[in-house]
């Protein structure tokens, strides 16, 4: 009887010798390279391209825009005329228009027209410069966008605005360059900035809804939706104060105020962007602040960085950051006074300026938390349990991370990198192009 009875206390101290161990989230201990080519379109000073599609593999840079396979081959290179250099961003001349599906480019404007519109083949780099634009109204063109129409004919759309006055929108059919409608404010109008060219960063889908545009004037919330042919205006009640943001989502389109007085006011407020309401669904007060940003006239304020993170909205407020949903307007969550928030996947992580964090969130989850603590606020999760950390001008690292949240290994990097067709992660590396295999 003893005998059996030590079997049965032996058993689960020997199946343990056996079980699995922790869950491998794809990172090697060692990089392995998948290819190191040469460099074939030159980087920009961060150590980026203008454009990169990790879909198709096409990587841009000024007068260069070249396609590589998995295995960093260059399927194709084209040299693109002066006029359509990439050097600006999604709205501007010189830059990628389109954010998702074919390769259409914005270049310079002749003397009297608006910008020029160019497509390039994705099967064979081939460029093909497309009509003479319309002539341009008075002004200074604002933004330039690229939209496919109901019957799916390429249009491109122009803002000229004059300073603090009017703004003329002129729509023309791309390839004929025949003008399909024109618009004029009369007064200033506040635009929504263009999505990042490839949808997204590394292939994430972006948080808000990228219809071509979305502006407020005279009143009135105007939008032209991707598959639409013109543009569909209606009037709203704004709140009080500067207009100074619009940020379509996917139902909303959020109204933000620039804070004024010496306690930094602001509102916020949505509109329903399936109905005709003219009165906001939700609008909340703020005292604006920023805890990361620098003063500005006497708020802390950098529009620059995003209100929409890890799929919620967040709202700046100094008694501390309020983060909730942009649908109905109700948050959960409020930081502490001095905190800002950071993205960390799809959960919200509670910054200081001085480096420390917490995660506000009440919730216990079963997946332990990855990110390291040796990782500052700028450091951006690629996936397959890799970071990218940037550093100055052309320098970063990217890092690779355990399960636990530990450091496997390190690698320096001379720009941002991308992943390509899933499981290689590229990065610049001086003039080599280098691609790093995550192990599946």
């Amino acid at each position: 009887m003893r005998r059996w009875l030590g079997l049965l206390v032996l058993l689960p101290l020997l199946a343990g010798c056996f079980a699995p161990g922790p869950p491998h989230i794809g990172v090697a201990e060692d990089p392995e390279e998948a290819f190191r080519v040469p460099l074939p379109v030159p980087t920009d000073t961060s150590g980026g391209w203008a454009l990169v599609d990790p879909r198709w593999g096409i990587i841009g840079q000024g007068r260069v825009v070249a396609r590589i396979d998995e295995d960093g081959k260059v399927l194709w290179r084209t040299t693109l005329p002066i006029r359509f250099a990439l050097t600006g961003r999604p709205g501007q001349a010189h830059a990628v228009a389109t954010p998702v599906g074919e390769v259409t480019l914005v270049g310079a404007a002749d003397r009297g027209r608006l910008p020029r519109v160019a497509k390039l083949d994705i099967l064979t780099g081939r460029f093909q410069s497309l009509a003479l634009p319309p002539a341009r109204p008075p002004g200074n063109v604002r933004l330039v966008t690229v939209s496919s129409t109901a019957g799916g004919a390429p249009q491109a759309v122009a803002a000229t605005c004059l300073p603090g006055a009017s703004c003329t929108l002129t729509a023309w059919d791309a390839v004929t360059g025949q003008v399909r409608w024109t618009y004029r404010t009369r007064g200033p109008a506040v635009f929504a900035a263009p999505c990042d060219q490839g949808g997204g960063r590394n292939g994430v889908a972006p948080p808000r809804k990228c219809d071509p545009l979305a502006f407020v004037a005279d009143g009135r919330l105007v939008t032209l939706r991707q598959g639409e042919d013109r543009l569909h205006a209606r009037p709203v009640k704004l709140p009080r104060g500067e207009v100074a943001q619009v940020i379509p989502t996917l139902y909303r389109a959020l109204v933000m105020t620039a804070p004024h007085g010496p306690d930094c006011r602001a509102q916020a407020a949505a509109y329903d962007l399936t109905t005709e309401s003219p009165t906001p669904v939700w609008q909340r007060a703020l005292t604006w602040d920023q805890p990361q940003a620098a003063v500005h006239q006497g708020c802390r304020r950098d529009p620059s960085i995003p209100l929409l993170m890890a799929y919620r909205l967040v709202l700046p407020d100094a008694a501390g950051a309020l983060v909730g949903d942009d649908f109905d307007g109700t948050f959960p969550l409020r930081l502490k006074p001095g905190e800002y928030p950071v993205a960390d996947r799809s959960e919200i992580l509670a910054y200081r300026t001085d480096g420390r964090y917490r995660d506000p969130s009440t919730a216990r989850s079963h997946t332990p938390r990855k990110r390291p603590k040796e990782l500052g606020p700028t450091a951006r999760e690629l996936g397959e349990g890799m970071w990218y950390v940037p550093g100055r001008g052309r320098r970063g690292e990217i890092i690779a991370v355990d399960v636990y949240g530990e450091i496997t290994w390190r690698r320096p990097t001379s720009g941002p990198p991308f992943f390509l067709t899933g499981n290689r992660l590229v990065h610049a590396e001086g003039s080599t192009l280098v691609a790093l295999r995550a192990a599946g």
